[in-house]
């Protein structure tokens, strides 16, 4: 087995990467962090060509930037043991952290990111006189994405990374280290910081890099993942959506003929592809995010015309379709490509250039007497259509367009036998939205029994505007209170008191909270499901008083939880409940304020109202 710890061999290995002239340290953090670039042991000094760019342990404690403080714990976050001793840490009396983190474009992650918040808070509260020194290699993207995350909960995102940046010689200098902590904790953020350019150092030569050495100084298999230059790990590696059970499913297996696409460039071109589309700057699912219908947004029927649709309980992708080939992205930007769906223009040539918001579902048709699954997308807004950006038209507009460039020339194409329906992965349907005026209608038995799969509320969307990519408050969702519900990270804790017997709580977290947002009794059946995404609805009695929080069903279309203000906009709706009956008298009233506008516009034009007869 080989040393632990720097040897002549390893040392031979050479200097870390473009880290000569990388400045040596920051200044202090927020009163509490000290960034650094690794330091190296005397084994690397003869590599090192002048004195003043030598840098061991010891400098650090000496740093005139200190001012004066003292370093009492050290986190090291590079991912190899050849820099520099331990001892070199712990016999200045300062505790030695090794957090070995991959580095090279991949962010820490959440695991990575929730260890290291609890470590630091755990020792500043008992020596808050006291620094933390944190370094990676060059001490700028891993150490500022962590200490970022840290400050965020205290001071915002904008404001902790910049705070970084003000005292690290302009901060995280990779964008998409900062593009990952707004999709981890600022999703719906529309104004970004944004990195500066690579500074000077980071363009001298490459040496051979240590952090991606074995700990016995040979070069590492991962080293592969590499090869193309571009520092990024291939995705399959790091996206978390193995979960045990093998690749993740389009529709959770539930469809034949998609499979996830596992080649990591070509995952990250269609990623970027369907970003530049959609006019989307941020990482992530770039789809409209409609709001929760509460008792204080009702009043938007009054503002503006809305068209009514129904919610499917299916699954929500967002479809690029280009000359034969069809991709879905679902809610975590997982790609999928699927076979056998055809999309053609009049003459029989494959539908180029196209994007557009589906919900996939499961409906029940009866095929001789027996009930069969028949997998079908429902298409519900068009963003580009043969190349051209339809996204700033009206939704009426864009609505028709799914009709007449979509679903009709997919019919003629079946006519004319150019198409076959038997070889289709699924079916392909526009969604249907109705005017205000009918939502009644969306709540009598014939209409659910038709639809043909569950229905789990209604979309109420303006007629008039744009499609908007990420939170669109004027989009709204309506559930019956009885459907109202929160997706929450559950977390089993066993607690234990002097003569009684253990007790399993589910502490219910949303996004970016340390506090548990609610709790609930850990069930046997319960526990399997630590750890993941669960959808819970609340117990509330005859007084309008919250009980208990209930579990409903695991969430795997999705690896986040709600964040704070949905989860409490949605426990709002639950408390102060909109029912059916508020709903349609709602609605009702609205219609009456927009037509009494109308009215009164006409008469300021100098029109008469064709409905009333004139007074002679």
């Amino acid at each position: 087995m080989a040393p632990k710890g720097p040897t002549p061999d390893k040392a031979r290995l050479g200097l870390p990467d473009r880290w000569l002239h990388c400045p040596k340290t920051g200044t202090i953090v927020n009163d509490l962090f000290f960034p650094f670039k690794t330091p190296l042991c005397k084994m690397y000094d003869q590599q090192i060509p002048e004195r003043k760019w030598k840098f061991s342990p010891a400098d650090v404690f000496s740093s005139p930037f200190l001012n004066g403080r003292r370093i009492g714990l050290w986190i090291d976050l590079t991912n190899t043991d050849r820099y520099y001793f331990p001892d070199e840490v712990t016999e200045k009396s300062c505790r030695y952290v090794k957090m070995a983190m991959a580095g090279r474009g991949m962010s820490p992650t959440k695991e990575e990111t929730d260890t290291f918040i609890k470590i630091v808070t755990e020792f500043h509260e008992k020596n808050a006189d006291l620094l933390v020194g944190l370094h990676c290699t060059h001490g700028f993207n891993r150490t500022g994405f962590l200490i970022a995350a840290y400050l965020f909960q205290e001071y915002g995102l904008d404001a902790a990374i910049r705070e970084f940046a003000e005292n690290r010689q302009g901060g995280i200098y990779k964008q998409d280290y900062i593009d990952d902590l707004y999709t981890r904790y600022e999703p719906l953020e529309d104004e970004r910081v944004m990195a500066p350019e690579k500074p000077d150092w980071e363009r001298e030569h490459h040496y051979t890099d240590g952090s991606n050495q074995n700990n016995n100084g040979t070069a590492s298999s991962s080293q592969a993942n590499f090869a193309n230059g571009n520092g990024n790990q291939s995705a399959s590696s790091s996206n978390g959506k193995n979960n045990g059970a093998g690749v993740k499913q389009f529709m959770d297996g539930l469809v034949k003929g998609a499979r996830h696409v596992e080649d990591p460039g070509k995952k990250s071109i269609l990623q970027a592809k369907i970003q530049e589309l959609c006019k989307w700057s941020k990482q992530g699912f770039p789809g409209l995010q409609p709001v929760s219908l509460s008792r204080d947004n009702i009043n938007c029927f009054e503002k503006e015309p809305y068209m009514v649709s129904w919610k499917a309980d299916g699954m929500r992708y967002i479809v690029y379709i280009n000359d034969g080939e069809v991709y879905a992205f679902d809610r975590d930007n997982e790609v999928f490509e699927i076979d056998n769906l055809d999309f053609v223009n009049n003459d029989g040539s494959p539908l180029k250039g196209t994007v557009v918001d589906t919900e996939v579902i499961i409906d029940k048709v009866e095929e001789h007497g027996i009930l069969r699954d028949h997998p079908r997308m429902l298409i519900y807004d068009v963003m580009r259509i043969g190349g051209f950006n339809v996204m700033k038209e009206p939704f009426s507009k864009r609505f028709k367009i799914i009709s007449t460039e979509i679903i009709d020339k997919r019919d003629a194409g079946f006519r004319s036998g150019k198409l076959r329906r038997e070889r289709q992965t699924m079916s392909v349907r526009r969604k249907d939205f109705y005017v205000l005026e009918t939502t009644w209608k969306l709540f009598e038995r014939k209409f659910v029994k038709n639809v043909g799969h569950e229905i789990d509320g209604l979309i109420f969307q303006p007629t008039d505007r744009q499609y908007e990519t990420g939170r669109c408050d004027k989009v709204l969702k309506w559930k019956p209170p009885s459907h109202n519900s929160v997706d929450f990270l559950l977390k089993i804790t066993k607690v234990c008191r002097e003569g009684m017997l253990p007790e399993w709580t589910g502490h219910l977290f949303v996004q970016n909270q340390r506090e548990p947002f609610g709790s609930m009794k850990a069930t046997a059946s319960l526990r399997q499901y630590d750890g993941k995404i669960i959808e819970c609805t609340l117990k509330v009695n005859e007084r309008g008083q919250a009980t208990e929080w209930v579990f409903m069903r695991e969430r795997t279309d999705k690896s986040l939880p709600n964040g704070l203000r949905t989860a409490q906009n949605v426990l709002d709706t639950m408390l102060r409940p909109v029912t059916e009956e508020y709903l349609l008298g709602s609605i009702n009233h609205a219609l009456r304020v927009l037509d009494a506008r109308k009215r009164e516009h006409l008469s300021h034009e100098g029109h008469s109202d064709p409905k009333r007869p004139r007074v002679q």
